[in-house]
């Protein structure tokens, strides 16, 4: 059975938008337009924010804090490379991110408690721990006790043009749900791949069947219901708003602007070459072709990270090359369109990987200690925050945690962190959880 939010409605029938038996688009629109001035919201800057979570750990040590010095069962087969920022290093197996670091800053000494998938993908997509108890069941995927960040920003500060203000790529992410903010705050999920040659994006196209002429037909006829509708309420000497959500719905599926955003065909083929014809670098493609239109939080999943086995050869050749391409791209292409100042990048997951190299070739889970690199949205690059121990086992310098990074972001996103908000028993809790901005970014 699938889970239900707080309001009644379950995931998958939220998700189907505009599908017989879901939600509508239309009360989906309605729903936000209800709950959309909360109070408390700061009001908001034009930054959007693309957030990338490397499913099951990447390994720090082999990526963003190279330990070059430490014996060959820590510090594994790659070695640093020279970037563009004289004194930084990362591995050999990120030339082209080297070559952008000038554009980012890699925060070293992030740390938690919890090496289990399911609860790591819950506190560094919301700043929260689920704790041992309550509703949270590690055997579920896709179970929230507290907001995602892209549900927050959708609550908080959310858009409102023609775009749902959160969407995730290429599918739902873990954890990535509103939990008690309700299902008006979930992410338009586009449940396709963008490097895929069948790549499509439902719900903003209208129904099958239902030709353009006869869409107009319909529309023509619905407004002269309406207009009979108004004069019959003036009559009653009743004044009622005209429902515009279904108008605005019938606008997302016809608006050329929002058909342009989605249709990732239209890029040049030298630009998609240049993110890489991979999942992941199709995704941060089609991430920047979102926020340019308007949306404020895109959510991007890459998975298969949990390297227990063949270390090594799992990063080398499958995993860090679409990823050193897509965000190396991603950051150049922002900065050459003069939208990364206001397009905040994340690259993040659940937890590091232990620093000494198992009998598999492989490095199992550590939360203890790893990395995530931020750029854009006002951030200086070039920067390195935090440091770990020479195992890169232990943070010993500038620890951070999920809720401060959740505090961060909500900052540079120009969402006060420190916001309350009601559960639906009346119970106040803080977005960031308490977390702290890592000021040192700006």
């Amino acid at each position: 059975m699938l889970p239900s939010f707080c309001d009644g409605i379950d995931r998958r029938g939220f998700l189907k938008v505009g599908s017989l038996g879901g939600l509508s688009l239309a009360e989906a629109l309605r729903m936000q337009s209800l709950y959309a001035a909360q109070p408390g919201a700061t009001p908001r800057k034009d930054i959007n924010c693309i957030f990338i979570f490397i499913i099951g750990g990447m390994a720090h040590q082999d990526l963003w804090d190279p330990k070059p010095d430490a014996p060959a069962e820590i510090r594994g087969d790659f070695t640093p490379i020279r970037t563009a920022v004289p004194g930084m290093f990362v591995s050999n197996i990120l030339p082209h991110t080297a070559q952008v670091t000038d554009q980012l800053a890699i925060l070293r000494g992030l740390t938690h408690t919890d090496p289990d998938h399911t609860a790591g993908y819950h506190v560094m997509m919301t700043g929260a721990h689920p704790g041992t108890g309550g509703n949270f069941n590690r055997n579920k995927q896709d179970n929230n006790v507290h907001p995602s960040l892209g549900s927050m920003v959708a609550k908080v500060g959310g858009g409102n043009g023609s775009l749902p203000p959160y969407i995730s790529v290429p599918n739902f992410l873990n954890s990535g749900g509103p939990a008690f903010l309700g299902a008006s705050y979930a992410p338009f999920v586009i449940e396709s791949d963008p490097a895929s040659p069948e790549f499509s994006v439902r719900d903003i196209v209208l129904p099958e069947g239902v030709a353009s002429d006869r869409s107009v037909r319909r529309q023509t006829a619905l407004r002269e219901v309406n207009r009979f509708q108004r004069e019959a309420e003036r009559a009653n000497k009743t004044v009622q708003a005209v429902d515009i959500f279904q108008e605005k719905a019938y606008n997302l599926m016809t608006s050329q602007k929002a058909k342009e955003a989605f249709d990732i065909t239209r890029e040049k083929e030298e630009t998609r070459s240049s993110y890489g014809m991979t999942s992941l670098g199709q995704c941060c493609l089609l991430g920047r072709r979102l926020v340019e239109a308007g949306c404020r939080f895109v959510s991007i999943e890459n998975g298969h990270w949990d390297t227990h086995r063949k270390n090594t050869m799992s990063l080398r050749d499958l995993l860090v090359p679409a990823l050193d391409q897509g965000v190396a791209a991603l950051l150049t292409d922002l900065k050459q369109r003069g939208m990364l100042d206001s397009t905040l990048v994340v690259v993040t997951t659940e937890f590091g990987r232990t620093p000494r190299i198992n009998p598999m070739a492989g490095r199992d889970h550590w939360p203890q200690a790893f990395s995530i690199v931020m750029a854009g949205a006002g951030i200086q690059g070039g920067r390195v925050i935090g440091a770990t121990d020479a195992q890169a086992a232990y943070v010993t310098d500038r620890p951070v945690t999920p809720p401060d990074m959740a505090a961060t972001v909500l900052k540079l996103l120009g969402v006060d962190p420190d916001i309350v908000v009601q559960t639906p028993v009346g119970r106040p809790v803080q977005l960031a959880n308490g977390g702290h901005p890592v000021n040192e970014l700006l």
